[in-house]
């Protein structure tokens, strides 16, 4: 009885110091936060999920490669009845039809200017019908006509910010700083800004990284760290936060807090990695040694691929292994998997092979990808005959080769 006390106590003060640090750190919104959901990691442990408690099939979409030629798919959205995805190694954004069919291609690399020098992430504006392009080299946003791929305008980014991913919701431009670049020792590293869509110029900026990212000023090792659940409702998570964040318009406020005994902590870090440095060499070393340190103290951080069905928020989480956590937003009871079981792709679960990759998700299923260099094992599992016979399209995987596009697999929920 007295634990369960202990518990009830600890979780009011969990609530309560989120509420203080949110309130002291949105530096220029007073939003309503809502009610937060916590999901403890350590409540309800067990061994396996299984894709086919989920998903009732996948769909293999092949990307034509007449035309054009992907070498990874570093982000994808989808906006109506079209993908559109982001080759941060070709540097450009794409369009396809869902059935793999090539449409266009928005804008090209140059110094022109309706051209990028680099192409580092995009955003779609639904309500302006365009899409946003990251130009980090000349710390600029183009915009692109959705529909017809024309070049509209560009716009100069505040310059007192750096930036690394763009979002956009109901016609709000965001933008994120995986890294604090920043020498001075005063500077203040922010996660997240808004910026007039119109001027580039900072409107507001939430969460400071000394409370929200426990001091850690280098980057991680990210995919996504938007998500989109609903219209107009985008989930923001980055670093070593242990809250995910919800963007609705202007408003921004905490979603859902995850916590565990395993916990990454500020006091976790070494005296010198708190000292921000722009040297690339610096970051990616600090970076190497503190997922190692962590990973060999079981740690759990980093919260990734994040989807919604049916009122439950699934998420991972890195630790010596990769968690996998079902939130039931009704019951508001977390279920943490030590293991996951893509039974839904395989007949019988293989024991070494290289999963797809989580790109997004929308109202009826979830999208990953399988890149090049990993075709030829999913060509031998058709070959040994253990794909099963939920994946739809599975003889057009045995034509591809060395050239081809990644493939898109399209798991499609159950109800």
């Amino acid at each position: 009885m007295m634990g369960v006390k202990c518990a009830a106590v600890n979780k009011i003060l969990f609530c309560i110091l989120l509420f203080v640090l949110f309130s002291c750190k949105n530096e220029n919104h007073k939003v309503d936060r809502g009610e937060i959901f916590i999901a403890n990691l350590d409540s309800t442990c067990t061994s396996e999920f299984k894709y086919s408690d989920l998903y009732k099939k996948v769909t293999a979409i092949i990307l034509d490669n007449k035309e054009v030629m992907l070498t990874e798919i570093s982000k994808m959205l989808v906006y109506k009845d079209k993908l559109y995805l982001l080759d941060r190694r070709a540097q450009g954004v794409y369009a396809f039809c869902k059935d793999g069919s090539f449409v266009c291609k928005f804008g090209n690399l140059g110094a022109g200017p309706d051209e990028y020098v680099s192409c580092n992430d995009f955003g779609i504006n639904a309500d302006a019908g365009e899409i946003y392009i990251y130009d980090m080299a000349k710390h600029r946003i183009h915009k692109y006509d959705i529909f017809s791929a024309s070049y509209k305008e560009s716009i100069i980014i505040d310059k007192s910010i750096d930036i690394d991913y763009i979002m956009c919701n109901s016609g709000c431009l965001y933008a994120a700083q995986a890294s604090n670049r920043n020498e001075e020792k005063e500077s203040i590293y922010y996660l997240l800004y808004q910026i007039d869509v119109k001027s580039g110029k900072k409107i507001a900026q939430w969460f400071d990284a000394v409370y929200y990212n426990k001091g850690w000023n280098d980057e991680l090792i990210h995919g996504n760290i938007f998500y989109n659940i609903r219209e107009n409702k985008d989930l923001f998570v980055l670093g070593l936060m242990d809250t995910i964040m919800c963007i609705k318009g202007d408003a921004v406020f905490p979603f859902l807090a995850i916590e565990s005994e395993r916990l990454v902590q500020k006091e976790d870090f070494l005296k010198d990695e708190k000292v921000p440095t722009s040297n690339p060499r610096v970051r990616g070393k600090r970076m190497m040694s503190l997922l190692t340190r962590l990973s060999a103290q079981n740690k759990i951080y980093q919260i990734s691929d994040v989807f919604e069905c049916d009122s439950m928020l699934y998420f991972s989480c890195m630790g010596r292994i990769l968690y996998f956590v079902q939130y039931n937003e009704k019951k508001r009871i977390a279920f943490t998997y030590s293991r996951v079981a893509n039974d839904v792709l395989f007949r019988m679960i293989p024991e070494y092979f290289q999963l797809p990759k989580f790109l997004c998700a929308d109202s009826m299923g979830g999208y990953y990808y399988i890149s090049n260099d990993n075709l030829a094992e999913l060509k031998y599992f058709i070959d040994e005959d253990n794909i099963s016979e939920k994946l739809i399209n599975r003889e057009s995987i045995k034509e591809l080769n060395e050239d081809s596009n990644p493939v898109i697999l399209y798991y499609e929920y159950k109800n």
